[in-house]
């Protein structure tokens, strides 16, 4: 089995019951900020949650990192 057929769609159970997915988006997803694509990838994956929005999440190379700059946020 490979990385990506482990990874097309991962389903997870919480307690008490709070079901989520993570699967590659499936298309082309861009980020544009101020005219700026600032991620641009055919790689990303969707986070699905009951209760949220879905998240995308890109790889770094898919990312422009020269734009980003960090901050006390985390999450978990």
């Amino acid at each position: 089995m490979t990385t990506s057929d482990k990874c097309s769609k991962l389903r997870f159970d919480r307690q008490p019951g709070y079901p989520m997915s993570f699967h590659p988006a499936g298309k082309r997803v861009r980020v544009m900020f101020a005219g700026t694509a600032v991620a641009d990838s055919t790689r990303a994956m969707v986070m699905d949650e009951d209760d949220h929005r879905p998240v995308y999440y890109f790889a770094q190379d898919d990312v422009r990192m020269d734009l980003m700059s960090g901050t006390a946020h985390s999450s978990h």
